[in-house]
């Protein structure tokens, strides 16, 4: 019995003596060495349109934790805490002030992000509108913070100090609540509700219906599983029409104005069509989960470029799923399967 507590002892000093090393040898590399090549597409010669930048993935972006690391590195991972890391991201917007929002269907929770503070917070964690399986997520210009619930079949709004402010959704008005839009100049919440085929449109001031917008089908203005939304600057609704592998733009009145995007294998197609967004020129960015990575195209649906592959490093994906472009053209993607939200930079090309 004592020759085997003393060889754990024995293993377990060995371990802590090599993982400071370890880590201290990482730390030098990172102080000494190189910085790590810049990440574009489309690769040289061709000017640069879209630079990586960073990814977001739990707490420890903005701090280290290393006796936390050998304590888990030992004892394992400490169950009885609430999870701090994202494990499968599904959806990301971000507030006029840079805090970047996203829900995690495993971990259960609201991850904020906020990159000037240096600290990640909590949305929806008490009370009878705590979240069980967020999806959709939108912040207005007030600050609220909206969230699908597809568990709870309900959409909540969260005022800045993280009380309840707006409850949308009776029984039986939400079957499946995922993807979320705002339009911030008419004050209007779009929610995309997967089961019942349609868009539901509500006042984001106080939960009012509006209108619903499609029905099931293959016609323009119908959809077949719609999963996620974006409002662009004119107020302009698109729709990731998932499996009529599409993307439906609608006017503010709800009338069809286009669709971007056909059934296929190679760039310009779309084979499972999820996150979407519309930078400040009215680029539309779609991620496919299909071809792990993101597409853009112009206005008029011609694409432009392809950005990722499968794989883990940086600019690669695996299921990328919720999209959002912000006021300075940076693009945001939920990467499920390598859990992390990668982030990239639209470059403009200025003319002297």
């Amino acid at each position: 019995m004592s020759r085997t507590v003393t060889s754990i002892a024995l293993a377990a000093v060995l371990i802590l003596a090599a993982w400071p090393a370890s880590l201290d040898a990482a730390d030098k590399k990172k102080r000494t060495g190189a910085d790590p090549p810049l990440l574009v597409w489309p690769l040289p010669p061709d000017p640069p349109r879209i630079r990586f930048v960073t990814s977001y993935r739990s707490v420890d972006d903005f701090k280290q934790k290393k006796d936390a690391r050998w304590r888990s590195l030992l004892l394992g991972p400490d169950t009885t805490r609430n999870v701090t890391q994202l494990l499968k991201p599904y959806g990301v917007a971000v507030a006029r002030d840079g805090r970047v929002f996203v829900t995690d269907t495993v971990a259960r929770r609201v991850f904020v992000f906020d990159p000037v503070a240096k600290v990640v917070r909590f949305v929806g964690e008490n009370g009878p509108a705590k979240i069980v399986k967020p999806m959709g997520v939108a912040v207005d210009d007030a600050g609220r913070v909206f969230v699908a619930d597809a568990t709870l079949k309900r959409v909540f709004g969260y005022a800045p100090d993280g009380s309840l402010a707006v409850a949308i959704g009776h029984d039986g008005e939400l079957q499946n609540p995922s993807g979320l839009a705002i339009d911030r100049q008419r004050q209007v919440l779009y929610v995309a509700d997967a089961k019942k085929h349609q868009v539901l449109c509500y006042s984001s001031a106080d939960g009012s219906f509006i209108r619903a917008v499609g029905k099931r089908g293959m016609e323009q203005g119908e959809f077949n599983f719609p999963t996620n939304l974006a409002v662009d600057r004119e107020g302009h609704l698109y729709v990731a029409d998932t499996l009529n592998f599409r993307v439906q733009v609608f006017d503010a009145s709800g009338a069809v104005v286009k669709s971007i995007g056909t059934q296929g294998d190679g760039p310009g197609h779309l084979n499972r069509a999820k996150g979407v967004g519309v930078d400040s020129e009215g680029h539309v960015y779609i991620a496919d989960t299909s071809f792990n990575n993101f597409q853009i195209f112009n206005a008029d649906g011609a694409i432009l470029l392809f950005v990722g592959a499968t794989g883990a490093g940086p600019g690669e994906f695996l299921l990328p799923a919720g999209l959002f472009v912000d006021d300075e053209d940076r693009i945001y993607v939920a990467d499920q399967g390598n859990a992390r939200v990668q982030v990239f930079q639209r470059v403009s090309q200025r003319v002297p």
